[in-house]
């Protein structure tokens, strides 16, 4: 005889629908999970529906006051994220070790991603002191349970990976199907985080879609050294995605930094370069410059190419401008590795060379782009984007610049009227193959006091340098405090400002 002993539910989490009162779009209170309760008399029948996400066997337990109960049929609908029907028929049952189980339950395939809503209608016969009793058992939307993928992320790095904090690198990656999958997830949001190294928590930077490679990116600053993290959240759709991190690592710079990106594209796909360049002060002394690169689009630097940095202006033993190149040296590790997606040159930079604006870019710069998510065959990022762009980026070559002040008294009782004094000296050329700090005449010099406490300076009067680069003013003085004098600068000459301590008793 078919049939089976009552069984207790007492502890799971379900939504009770009694079939008299029973009304279509009832949401479940656990997914993949329902219960319908159903009486006869003094016969009552609960059953528990269980449809598992992802694999879609219909398993029903019954508890019951009588002593056996059959269930051979129900009418079972099911209804698509679409809110399309995807299937209706009457469903044959059979008795197994989780209950009883639908013998003859079949989805169609494939399932469209997302949620799906089961109504169930049945007859159960049970076993009571008088004899046989037909339960019937009926609900709408009585459980739902959904379709869904545990899609990966490949590849996620951020190129260039060192930069000048606050700077921005391309954070990008590859998002697949599933994790023995080589098919693309696409036209897909992936959020991107940024955890900040120490104390700070995780910030949330934005989001990137996914192309029909499956590849994503986007350009982000990082303020600090700290970690990027890629996330596809739980969904309807998606469950259980691993999030994937990558390294950013930044340095501190008191300069201006500048960058930008160029470009070419093959089979339908961008690669390029992203440059970051930074300004530079130069004294009489040789400065190092440091270029970052990293690729941009999903691929892989090819070759080495050079950085190119020329001024827009002569001067000197240039007086058509200065160009200068420094290669780029990519390193050519397993395509796994990714390393070579972000390299840096360096360059020596001279007080002789033409203060001012300089172009920065990239020469004969090969790209491999992958144009198919199998990524870890070079075979499929083959397809070549050369980028011949000189001006990506600029940065500013200034000759460093120095201010001196002195006060007739610097520790007296009571206000008083002292004299400032200095001088501005500038970084100049004095030959073409010689620069030296000179006096500057008529130079302005800009006048601040920083009163004692946490108030800041205060400007309060210009004054400029006679011929022979030397400032005296007259300033009175009545708290104890900083005077400030500074040389604003200009666009060939860098800066400067020095401070005396005034102390008044």
């Amino acid at each position: 005889m078919r049939g089976m002993v009552r069984r207790a539910v007492a502890g799971l989490a379900t939504l009770v629908l009694v079939g008299a009162g029973l009304m279509a779009g009832a949401v479940p209170a656990s997914a993949d999970r329902g219960t319908i309760s159903g009486s006869s008399g003094s016969t009552v029948v609960t059953a528990q529906l269980f449809v598992p996400n992802d694999t879609h066997h219909l398993n029903v337990w019954l508890d019951h006051n009588g002593t056996a109960a059959d269930l051979t049929s129900a009418m079972v609908s099911v209804t698509g994220p679409s809110g399309e029907l995807v299937y209706s028929r009457q469903t044959s049952f059979e008795p197994s070790a989780t209950g009883w189980s639908a013998s003859d339950f079949e989805l169609p395939r494939p399932l469209e991603l997302g949620r799906y809503l089961l109504s169930f209608d049945g007859v159960v016969t049970v076993q009571a002191e008088s004899g046989p009793v037909e339960v019937r058992l009926a609900g709408t939307d009585v459980l739902e349970f959904y379709q869904r993928l545990r899609p990966v992320i490949r590849l996620f790095q951020a190129t260039p990976q060192a930069i000048p904090a606050g700077e921005k690198a391309v954070v990008s990656g590859v998002a697949l199907r599933g994790s023995s999958s080589t098919k693309p997830l696409v036209g897909e949001q992936v959020q991107i985080w940024f955890d900040p190294t120490g104390s700070s928590p995780r910030t949330y930077r934005g989001s990137a879609t996914t192309d029909a490679r499956g590849y994503f990116e986007k350009t982000l600053s990082a303020p600090s050294d700290g970690t990027w993290r890629a996330v596809i959240p739980d969904s309807d759709r998606f469950a259980d995605a691993p999030p994937a991190d990558a390294a950013q690592e930044t340095r501190t710079t008191d300069r201006t930094t500048h960058s930008g990106a160029a470009t070419a594209t093959t089979r339908g796909y961008p690669g390029g370069v992203r440059i970051i360049a930074t300004d530079v002060v130069v004294g009489l002394d040789p400065v190092t410059v440091r270029f970052d690169a990293g690729v941009v689009g999903f691929g892989w630097a090819r070759s080495s190419s050079r950085v190119w940095f020329e001024s827009r202006r002569g001067e000197g033993r240039y007086p058509d401008g200065a160009l200068r190149t420094v290669a780029l040296n990519w390193d050519d590790e397993p395509f796994t590795d990714y390393t070579f997606q972000s390299t840096h040159a360096t360059a020596r930079v001279s007080a002789l060379m033409p203060a001012g604006v300089y172009d920065v870019g990239v020469m004969d710069q090969y790209v491999g782009v992958c144009t198919w998510p199998e990524q870890e065959q070079r075979g499929v990022c083959t397809a070549n984007a050369i980028v011949n762009d000189r001006t990506i980026t600029t940065m500013t070559v200034k000759r460093a610049s120095s201010t001196s002040v002195s006060a007739s008294s610097t520790t007296f009782t009571g206000p008083k009227t002292i004299t400032l004094r200095g001088a501005v000296r500038k970084v100049r050329l004095i030959s073409g193959t010689k620069a030296a700090y000179v006096l500057s005449p008529n130079t302005p010099v800009k006048l601040y006091f920083d009163p004692a406490g946490s108030r800041g300076p205060v400007y309060k009067k210009t004054v400029r340098t006679g011929s022979n680069g030397v400032y005296m003013t007259k300033v009175g003085t009545s708290i104890s405090g900083r005077w400030i004098a500074k040389y604003p600068g200009t666009d060939l000459q860098a800066p400067s400002q020095r401070a005396v301590t005034i102390t008044v008793r």
